[in-house]
């Protein structure tokens, strides 16, 4: 079975990753995914001088988000791939659902921050919407009670 783990350094995607070690009995495969939600968007209406630095930094970023991810599975003794993925911040579950049916993924785990009201509305929900565009199962770990 191939998982495909939705991360992003949070703490619900940390407690993701580890609920998803835990099915390594089952797994052959763990691909860990962070999708860099992109800064400036691209359009035939932006004329839009972008630093290098900018791409950078977003590298950079990515690079640590799953350097940490790294860490939390170096001690698993499993087969993991790390993918990182660039998407505008509302096509985020877009990337990752076709990432996931264009390498065969089994099941698709994602944390929630269980969002609600205005944050939702603002913050969108990942989570949510891996659920709505997926047509692989999704698994959603709740945050922690104190989360």
């Amino acid at each position: 079975m191939k998982l495909l783990i939705a991360f992003d350094n949070s703490s619900v995607a940390k407690k993701a990753l580890k609920f998803a070690l835990e099915l390594k009995p089952i797994a052959e495969e763990f691909i860990i995914c962070y999708v860099s939600p992109l800064v400036i968007g691209a359009g035939p209406n932006f004329d839009v001088y972008v630093p290098p630095s900018l791409y950078q930094k977003n590298d950079e970023t990515s690079d640590a988000v799953l350097a940490s991810a790294k860490e939390l599975i170096e001690n698993a003794s499993v087969n993991a791939t790390f993918l990182k993925l660039d998407a505008p911040g509302e096509q985020i579950a877009r990337a990752m659902t076709n990432s996931a049916k264009e390498r065969g993924v089994d099941l698709i785990i994602t944390g929630s921050r269980k969002l609600s009201g205005i944050s939702k509305v603002l913050l969108g929900s990942v989570s949510s919407e891996i659920v709505k565009l997926s047509r692989i199962p999704v698994l959603v770990v709740p945050p922690d009670d104190n989360a």
